[in-house]
This record gives structure tokens, sequence and C-alpha cells, in this order.
């Protein structure tokens, strides 16, 4: 990997007749997959002498300066070489090999050394085995207990980190039943003694070979052997169990003030000790959330799941846990709960925008602006419920000025525990983090200008709540999977109809069913979880909606208003995070399943197809497929949306959509404090639904075919600018139609009348996934 570049730059304060690093590559030998080889780069590259480092200023990647060059000393090489070879044995490699080659060039009068290390990691050892011998009877037997929960599994790579990791997770168990003193100090890991010898620098060459030899006929592969032991405590104390002692708890003091100080009242509730100045909370429900109780065995997941329940819960900024080793029958430690409370009343006011331009030449242009307001109190009723009250107001502008008009007013009530009808119960503790009970109430009213006027409401209740087995001493879940459920959601959408949109429903007969009055009543179950693994990020997230399959059983509402059907979609991001370029990729699939029944204008039963609109799927605008207008793509390669003049606007919905997007960002420069970034992109998607002509014909174009699903996929790409405000990021995208399923027949819908004016401008705030 390069770390100098090949332009020619200008030198800073170069020393005139001395010969300078300008370049040091390193290259992997060897079978690694591509992938390792890069990730291994990285890590070796952080390894180099500073003397090695070659450091430039770049702006766009175009005009470069080298910084202080440094000065080329073979000595560097071999100090580099020293580490990197350190690193090779932490992670597993340790028959490893580098060399070097390098060569001079005089450029511009000036000395150039460009240097080149050749890396042979050798195979990499892994695990063969995996051995528990502590001397401690209590402790070999949790080490027992909780060895399913290890991460360090036979086969897998050795690493140094992998045998870090699994003392921390001893440790952690440990803490977990009581040992409270014991340290790192107390546990260490041996390996087999083949492998020993060879991390042996000082053994003799010949030797080595021999014991590699040795190790080879014993296994096809080399491996390792890996026992953790336990090592004589230097202070006696460090393998006592401790329990809880006295809890007392200032739920009310003001920052830098002394405990010891004011005199406060008192009270005791639940064996904790209260000590408070005002009756801003109700304490009781502060005892509730100490997870930490008189006489029980310390476990030091609920010492920071104490911690962890007062951060969450919003009325206090700062929180402190302090214990104090006692010894009394057993050894004890009590425990001072200091809680600062925060501002109790906050109001935010933000504002967004986007912008929707087809080309510099038509007149389908959209600006869209809108303005939030949100007053958030912390503590209602004194026990850290929140509330939360917003209140939006949008516009979208186009041709004839106000295209689109949207106000909502919303009030959520968060309840920091499950409001359940029956008993929870406490075997579950360890397993759900952060439940919360939210009861929301919604307003909304939207006029789409010459088209329709839709107020509506909304009112649910469910539950949120954070899953996973705790690991670690931060008590935190290794891998969380946030989980949302609303057992109860109601929703009423009146469509108030413009001739203008009745004339459209003459043409689209589609629209006489997707643009009316809907009721939902259906319940809903979500869940999202990130897992990071160095560079790597991952988002995956999933969620399924049913509406009326039991309230539709009442035919009166089944024949209304009430919509029937299960609706799915799930989603998967990737990121992958260079420094200052990364990857993102974006995976997006909905479906909806619609099983409900209607009356026609002449009341007969037919079959509902389609989604209501407000409930259905689109694509386009600039967070979806950014070559084509806010719900202007689809369905399938149909033409029946397509307009007859520059001037007509049809929206587009789906009961499916498939999405692929794909980004390469990098950075360009910094600009007064101002982050400037770029990104080259790529859309794959579309729409599809069940359409039908007026005289009743379906229109196999918009319905989705696995045998017409390249034919149907519509293809978009660009560029991006965006300036980073650290606080919000803009973004100005300017992308192209690649593919049009519009023009299928033409062609196959590729690059049909692309021009430089032909793209389309798209105005975002934040990232687009």
């Amino acid at each position: 990997m390069m770390l100098g570049n090949s332009c020619i730059p200008t030198v800073k304060k170069a020393m005139i007749g001395k010969t300078f690093v300008y370049q040091t590559n390193i290259e992997i030998k060897g079978s690694m997959p591509g992938y390792k080889k890069r990730e291994l780069v990285n890590k070796l590259q952080n390894q180099l002498d500073d003397s090695l480092k070659v450091r430039v200023v770049s702006w766009a990647g175009i005009v470069m300066n080298y910084v202080k060059p440094p000065i080329f000393d073979t000595t560097n090489i071999g100090r580099s070489k020293v580490f990197m070879t350190a690193l090779l044995k932490a992670n597993g490699f340790f028959q490893s090999n580098i060399s070097d080659t390098f060569y001079f060039k005089t450029v511009n009068k000036r000395n150039r050394t460009y240097i080149t290390l050749n890396v042979d990691p050798g195979v990499q050892l892994t695990i063969d085995s995996i051995g528990y011998a502590l001397t401690t009877p209590e402790l070999q037997q949790l080490a027992l207990e909780y060895q399913n929960r290890s991460d360090l599994k036979k086969k897998a790579p050795y690493t140094t980190d992998v045998i870090s990791t699994e003392i921390d997770r001893l440790l952690t168990s440990f803490r977990d039943n009581g040992y409270y003193k014991i340290t790192r100090e107390s546990v260490y890991a041996e390996v087999d003694t083949v492998v020993a010898a060879l991390i042996d620098p000082t053994l003799d060459p010949f030797e080595q070979i021999q014991l590699l030899d040795s190790l080879r006929r014993k296994r096809e592969k080399p491996t390792i052997n890996v026992v953790f032991k336990q090592r004589e405590p230097k202070d006696s104390t460090h393998l006592n169990k401790f329990y809880i002692g006295n809890v007392s708890v200032y739920p009310d003091l003001y920052l830098m003030e002394d405990t010891s100080d004011a005199k406060r009242d008192t009270t005791t509730i639940e064996q904790f000790k209260f000590f408070y100045n005002t009756r801003k909370f109700k304490l009781p429900f502060i005892a509730e959330n100490i997870s930490l109780r008189p006489g029980a065995l310390y476990r030091q997941r609920r010492y920071y799941r104490t911690i962890n329940n007062f951060n969450q819960l919003g009325p206090w900024q700062n929180v402190d846990l302090d214990l104090r080793e006692r010894y009394d029958s057993v050894p004890l430690l009590d425990a001072t709960l200091r809680l600062y409370p925060a501002k109790k009343q906050s109001i935010t006011v933000d504002v967004e925008a986007s912008r929707n331009v087809s080309d510099f030449l038509s007149n389908g242009r959209f600006f869209g602006i809108g303005l939030n307001f949100r007053l958030l109190d912390r503590n209602a009723y004194r026990e850290a419920i929140q509330t939360s009250t917003n209140a939006r107001f949008g516009i979208e502008l186009g041709t004839n000025l106000v295209q689109t008009l949207q106000a909502s007013f919303s009030h959520n009530i968060y309840f920091p525990k499950f409001i359940l009808p029956w008993k929870q119960s406490s075997s579950r503790e360890d397993r759900i983090l952060s439940p919360r009970t939210v009861l929301s109430l919604e307003a909304g009213y939207t006029n789409r200008r010459e088209f329709f006027q839709v107020p509506s409401m909304k009112a649910s209740w469910g539950y949120e709540w954070i899953s996973g087995r705790v690991r670690g001493s931060s008590e935190t879940p290794r891998r969380r999977v946030n989980w949302q459920y609303i057992p109860l959601n109601f929703e009423y959408t009146s469509v108030r109809k413009t001739d203008s949109l009745r004339r459209l429903e003459k043409d689209i007969s589609a629209y006489r069913f997707a643009f009316n009055d809907g009721m939902i009543i259906s319940q809903v179950l979500s869940a999202s979880t990130v897992t990071t693994r160095g560079k790597r990020t991952t988002l995956l997230r999933g969620r399924v909606e049913e509406s009326g399959a039991i309230f539709g059983l009442i035919k009166n509402l089944e024949l209304g208003d009430l919509r029937r059907y299960v609706k799915l979609d799930a989603e998967v991001k990737h990121y992958i995070d260079y420094g200052r370029s990364s990857l993102a990729f974006r995976a997006y699939g909905g479906v909806g399943l619609i099983y409900g029944k209607t009356t026609d204008t002449n009341g007969a039963i037919i079959r509902e197809y389609n989604l209501p609109f407000f409930k259905a799927f689109s694509a386009g605008g600039p967070y979806s497929m950014r070559a084509w207008q806010i719900r202007r793509l689809g369905p399938g390669s149909a033409t029946l949306y397509e307009p007859t003049d520059s001037t007509s606007a049809i929206d587009r919905f789906g009961n499916m959509q498939l999405e692929m997007n794909m980004e390469y960002r990098f950075n360009l420069t910094t600009i007064a404090g101002i982050k400037v970034a770029s990104a080259l992109f790529v859309d794959i998607g579309n729409i599809w639904s069940k359409e039908f002509d007026n005289t009743g014909k379906s229109i196999d174009d918009a319905s989705f075919r696995l045998d017409r699903l390249y034919k149907d996929i519509a293809v978009g790409g660009g560029t991006s600018l965006r300036f980073d405000f650290d606080f919000f990021l803009i973004r100005l995208d300017w992308a192209y139609k690649l593919k049009n399923p519009v023009f299928a027949n033409t062609n196959g819908g590729w690059f049909h009348k692309l021009e430089i004016t032909s793209g389309q401008f798209q105005l975002g705030i934040g990232y687009p996934f």
C-alpha cells in the first residue's frame, strides 16, 4: 500500500544534499485473501518507525505537499522490522519473514528514497485446545460453568487480542459472583511449550527449525494449546466474596455540592437510605431502579446496571456510584449513589430542507422545507416519565408556488418500565435493558394542491426494549437488539378529492382504490441491531405489520374503511471505513400482502389489491433512487403513469419494493472548519403493484415477476458534494438515469437520451443511508 503519491508535490523546508523518504510500500506475500491482506497492511503501517512515514497535505487529491519528509536511514528500516515482527507474532504469525528493498531517485534536485517492505507472514497458528486450571476451586467452577459464553473457539486463529478478551471475560464472570477485588494480575494464559519456544527471539535458528518440524509432524498445520491459570494473590482479600452493605442515595444534588455539609431530610425505603433537599422525585421510583440490594452478593453487572438505569432515564445529567469496603462478619461494600438533576424541560427547533429538480430546463422542480418544534419534559409526574410534544409544518414548492402543505402535531409519553396486566418475571432482568412503554397520539393534515386534502389521526400503545446477554464491564450486551412491539395501533385517514384527482381516477383505475378513506387497526413488531468488527459496521433492521386480522372479522369494518394486509420489510447496511474514504452499501426489500375486501361504486363486493397510499412503497427522491424525482419511479416497466407533458406530476405507489445502493465516499478538504467531501454512487431498484387498465385488464408490466426482474430494474448513478458541519450535513447530489425501465424495449432502457443536462439534482440533509 502506498503512503506517498505519484504526483510531484512541493517539499517544505527540505535540506539540500540529504536523501529523504518519499514513499514506503508494504507488500504481503502468500495466499492470504485480499481483504485480510488489506487489514494486515493497515496494522503493519502503524508499526512503521516515524522516520519511514510520509506525511502529505492534499486538496481534492490533486495539489499535494510533503511536510518535512524524514531523512533516510537504514537503521529505521531495521527498527520498523522489529515492530512489525512483534505485531505479526501477536496475530499468530510466528514464522514471518520481512525483507526490504529501496532505490534512490533525483527529482527537482531533491534526492528521494522509495522503500518497499516485503512481508511473508507464514502460516497463522490456530487454537488446538483450550483449558482452565485455576487453583481456587470456586473460580475453576465458575470458569467451566460460563465456558459456553467464550469467544475463544477451537480451530480459530490465535491472536493476543482473543486471549486478552477471554481473560477479561473470566474476570467479569468472577466479579459478577462476588469477587470484587480480583484483578488482571490474578489470571494469565499459558501456551504449549513447543510454540512457547518458538516465541523466544534468542533461540538458535537451527533449534527453531527443529521445533517447528516437530510441531508440523504433530499436526498438519501449526496449532497452539492455551491453558488459563491463576497466580498466587499478593493480597488475600482479592479472593474474598463481597456482599452489599448500606446503600445511601442523594437524589437531588447540585454539581460541586458536598454531601457532608448541608442538612437534609432523610427517610428509608426498601432498605435504601435517602438524603434529599427537594421533592422533585418520588423516592419509591428511585428505589425501583437501584439494582444493588443490601445483603445481596456483589455482582458487577448490577453495579453498572444501576448507573445505566439512571443515565438512561433522563432527569439526571450526572450519576456517581461509589463503593467502599467494610469488614464485618463478611466482607461488605457500602454504596453511595449521587444523582445530579438535569434541566427539567427543553425546547428545540429544527429546520429541514430538500430539493428535487428533474433537469435544468424543465418545469418539474420541487423544493421542500420543514420547521419542527419540540418540547421535552424529562421528569413528568416526578417519576422520570418523559413527554415529548412535537409540532411540524412543511411545504413543498413547485411550479405553482406551493405544491404541498403539511402540518402535524404529536404528543408522546414514555414510561420508563413495562406497563403490563401481569407481573413481570425477574429472571428476564439480565436479558432486557432499557424497557419503556410508549403512548403516542398524533394528528396531521396534508394538502396536495389540485389533488387532495388529507386529515389524519393516529394513536398507539407499545413497548420498546433492548435485548441481549450482558457481556463485559459496561453492562452492554455483546450483540444488542433494539425491539419495538406495538400491540395496538389505530390510524384513520380521510381523503378529500379534487376534480383533478377524480379525472386521474378515470384514466388510472388503481387510483380509485388507492386514494380512499382508510382505517388501520394493526400491530407492529420491529427489530434492529448493529455489529462492528474493526473497520466494518453492519446494521440489520426488520419490521412486520399486520392490520385487520382480528377486527376484519367484523363484516361492516371489512367492507368499510378497514384495510387488511400484512406488510414486511427488511434492510441491511454495511460500511467499511478506510480513514479518509469509505464504502457504504444498502439493501432494502419490502412487500405488502393484501387480503381485504371492499365495495365498488355499484355496491358489489370486490377484492383489494393494493396498499393504501399512506402505507404503500415509493421510490425516488434524495433518500432513495436519486436519479428520479420523489415518488416518480415505477411501477415496474409500466408506462401508465408517465406524463403527457413536462409539467405533469403523478405519484406512483407499490405493494413491493427492492432497492440496492452503493457509495464510495471520500474527503476532499476543509474550508473554514467545514469538512468538504464527495461520493460516487449507484442506485438500483424499483417498486411494483397490481394495476389494471380502464377495461379491467391486468397490466403485467406493473406486477413483479422474477423472469422480468432485469427488465423492470432501474439503475441510476452520479456524484455528490457534501458539507459536514459536524452537527448536520448538507448533501448536493447529481444523478443520471443509466437504465430507465420505461424504455426497456429500446436497448433495454440503458442510457436512453442521456445528456449532460439530463441529470437529476437532489438536496438532502444528512447521509442518504
